[in-house]
């Protein structure tokens, strides 16, 4: 088993390493992120599909075609700013009343506003429409709305202006990361030293040395990151640079890598209570050793928005 996890996330990250290569140095449209898209969009769907079939088999009732429909909308009206970048020329208006992270929530309201629509057009008796809608709403939000922010971090708009590009690109990597080296910090902490339960029923494999095994590798990963991987990939995109470029102090990175790891760490157990809920053991099977793409994606979602929130506070960019 830990073979055939190791060998299929040497593939993932491989393959993960040279599109974000070519984003990074060859931006489609000199707009960094835009080649990424269709891949956010794609994780999405597929998670969206896993997460809806879960549902289903645990006795819920769902229109997952529907729901499908509002999480791609969710994410093509979060790809708006972006596109507009790539294609008018005057680019996204910076003093739009939206912003860029507000179609988030527009595109939000607007899928709800389709589900209801669809169970309105549907309706022929009581019982269900409100359970439906329930249901397809936990899904888009899940996977629309706080999926959104993978697009919303490589594009973030921090640091100086000709670094931008590079500064959403290290963002959406320190999540990624953060929570895999937390993640690996668990598995093997747990794994030679666990011996008390952290949650015995929801999740009986994981332990309190594990967690703080996690904790451990997590804040290291940031820091070594923050401080010696950022500023060598900042100088490398920006050659022209007088000065070494600056980061943010220590303690923010080690903060930084604390906070993601416990995000991180609630976003598997809450994929744990959906599978137990549903009586699923992964959430597909298609990729070996590490199930679904809900599976990959459990502790990376939940990270997502306080990863946001520290990129703009620019505790991490030194500026």
């Amino acid at each position: 088993m830990l073979h055939q996890r190791l060998a299929a996330s040497a593939v993932l990250l491989t393959l993960l390493g040279i599109l974000l290569h070519f984003d990074f140095h060859h931006p489609l449209f000199g707009v960094g992120g835009l080649l990424l898209l269709p891949l956010l969009l794609v994780i999405s769907l597929l998670a969206t599909a896993e997460l809806g079939e879960m549902l289903i088999k645990g006795g819920l009732e769902l229109r997952l075609k529907h729901v499908l429909f509002s999480v791609a909308l969710v994410h093509l009206l979060t790809f708006i700013p972006s596109l507009m970048d790539a294609f008018s020329a005057s680019g996204y208006p910076e003093d739009c009343p939206v912003g860029r992270v507000g179609w988030v929530g527009v595109a939000t309201v607007l899928a709800m506003c389709w589900l209801f629509l669809v169970e309105m057009r549907n309706f022929k008796e009581p019982g269900g429409a409100i359970a439906r809608l329930a249901n397809g709403m936990l899904v888009v939000v899940y996977t629309g709305t706080m999926m959104s922010f993978l697009t919303i971090l490589r594009t973030i708009q921090v640091g100086d202006e000709g670094l931008a590009s590079a500064w959403g690109m290290l963002a959406l990597i320190s999540v990624i990361v953060i929570t895999k080296c937390g993640d690996s910090g668990a598995y093997f902490t747990g794994k030679s030293m666990g011996k008390h339960k952290m949650a015995p029923i929801l999740s009986p494999k994981k332990t309190v040395e594990g967690a703080l095994g996690a904790f451990v590798c997590g804040m290291a990963a940031a820091v070594v990151f923050g401080q010696w991987i950022v500023p060598a990939i900042l100088k490398m995109a920006d050659t022209g640079a007088s000065t070494d470029p600056e980061t943010g102090p220590m303690w923010a990175w080690a903060l930084y890598g604390l906070v993601i790891t416990a995000a991180g760490m609630i976003g598997d157990l809450a994929e744990s209570l959906i599978k137990r809920d549903a009586q699923v053991k992964d959430s597909s099977t298609w990729i070996p050793g590490l199930g679904g793409v809900l599976d990959i994606m459990d502790s990376i979602t939940f990270s997502l928005v306080p990863a946001y929130l520290f990129w703009i506070s620019t505790w991490l960019t030194g500026s």
